[in-house]
């Protein structure tokens, strides 16, 4: 296993410090018995497995890239999670699903790829009758956001917010001490270094921006 490759993992572990919210979230919905969802954009699946842990469900993972996939891949089976849990690469513009497929989608930093109408709009087919969609996206624009669920034929059950606070504690500064360690202890490791160096400047972009918040909405199809 690479350098690389011990980076991701260890990445993945900080990343789950924010599981209390996805399951903060999961836990705002109606009691669904073995829901089929939809992780839409699920990277390497760190809130995709544990929505199969707290659910009892289906989980469809969806990525574009391969290599996180992987990643998920080799989670799933270390977890025993095969039978709950499958990965689809795909990109959020060309996936396709059967109408109505799904009482849950999960979208966890994933809207910004087509944006936040287009996403809700064109995501609503693959929703079941009532069924609930999970947005987890920038604090910008919240009015405008409310406004658009109700435009696009949803009903709002909750939202919540996690602070500039929230995410600094809890994941960025954790994340970079991460960084230190493996520059300090990898200092030659091109790849390596590449990585961690564009991890540095998503750091440094979320706080230099207007950013300063993350809203996670939860609304039905109606």
């Amino acid at each position: 296993m690479s350098n690389l490759d011990f980076y991701r993992i260890e990445k993945d572990r900080v990343r789950e410090n924010l599981n209390k919210y996805t399951i903060k979230a999961f836990k705002l919905l109606p009691g669904i018995d073995n829901p089929c969802i939809l992780d839409i954009g699920c990277g390497t699946g760190v809130p995709t497995v544990e929505l199969a842990k707290i659910s009892g469900g289906d989980v469809t993972g969806l990525d574009a890239n391969e290599n996180s996939l992987n990643m998920l891949k080799a989670k799933i089976k270390a977890l025993g999670l095969d039978n709950q849990v499958r990965v689809v690469n795909d990109s959020i513009f060309t996936m396709d699903f059967p109408e109505e497929s799904f009482d849950i989608i999960w979208a966890e930093g994933s809207v910004f790829v087509m944006g936040f109408e287009n996403s809700i709009k064109n995501w609503r087919r693959f929703l079941k009758s009532d069924g609930f969609l999970v947005i987890h996206d920038d604090g910008k624009d919240r009015g405008i956001k409310l406004e658009l669920v109700k435009k696009h034929g949803y009903r709002l059950i909750d939202e919540f917010e996690l602070s500039h606070q929230v995410w600094w504690d809890e994941y960025y500064e954790p994340l970079k001490l991460l960084i230190k360690k493996f520059k300090d202890k990898h200092p030659d490791d091109e790849e390596l270094i590449n990585e961690l160096n564009k991890d540095q400047m998503e750091i440094d972009q979320s706080f230099s921006s207007l950013m300063a918040s993350s809203l996670i909405i939860i609304i039905q199809k109606t």
